[in-house]
């Protein structure tokens, strides 16, 4: 088995270094000086794998992008042949570890960099539209006779209730996230009549 190359295990070892930094500093109070510490190197190594700060985090939202269509196919394989939405949005309101909390925060910190940093918008927008894409693929087979333009629309919002169950999980709101879970149940199960009114 093949070696990983040194400038790929750097560049892993810096950008988990950069979410160490996040969970412990937040994203604005880190510095190069707090993820060197984190990843063990001098501060010109992080510019010689990745680059400034701002490289650096949106090294980390290509990370992140990727992460979330491995979790996508990951998730598609272990759906139902039947009731493949429910079970869809079963999976995506489902309360999770540690693990799941802390990557809710990086992501988090992530997108509050959207606005300044255009790779992070960029990603973000392929995130959404991934998303988009996919949940409206398997509404589609259960609710084949529905419109394409209200199962969309029904993706749009079990979109924004997935980010804003996402905000309420390092909360631990637990509740409310089982509430918006129904809340998709709720919208999903709209496609069933003829149509939505707009």
């Amino acid at each position: 088995m093949a070696r990983p190359s040194m400038a790929t295990q750097r560049r892993e070892e810096i950008l988990d270094a950069l979410e160490s930094c996040i969970l412990e500093f937040g994203i604005q109070a880190t510095s190069l000086e707090n993820i060197a510490e984190k990843a063990n190197v001098k501060r010109t190594i992080l510019r010689h794998y990745i680059g400034n700060r701002d490289d650096i985090i949106c090294a980390l939202s290509t990370r992140f992008k990727q992460k979330y269509t491995l979790q996508w196919q990951q998730l598609l394989s272990w759906l139902p042949n039947r009731n493949k939405s429910k079970a869809l949005i079963d999976a995506l309101f489902s309360v999770g570890s540690v693990e799941t909390i802390n990557n809710t925060i990086i992501g988090e910190a992530i997108f509050s960099e959207a606005k300044r940093l255009a790779p992070i918008k960029q990603d973000q927008e392929a995130i959404m539209a991934e998303f988009i894409t996919t949940v409206s693929e398997v509404l589609m087979t259960d609710y084949e006779t529905a419109e394409q333009e209200n199962i969309e629309l029904v993706a749009h919002g079990i979109y924004a209730n997935y980010l804003l169950s996402e905000s309420f999980l390092p909360l631990k709101l637990v509740d409310q996230v089982h509430k918006l879970k129904a809340t998709s149940k709720l919208l999903a199960g709209t496609l069933n009549t003829t149509a939505i009114e707009q």
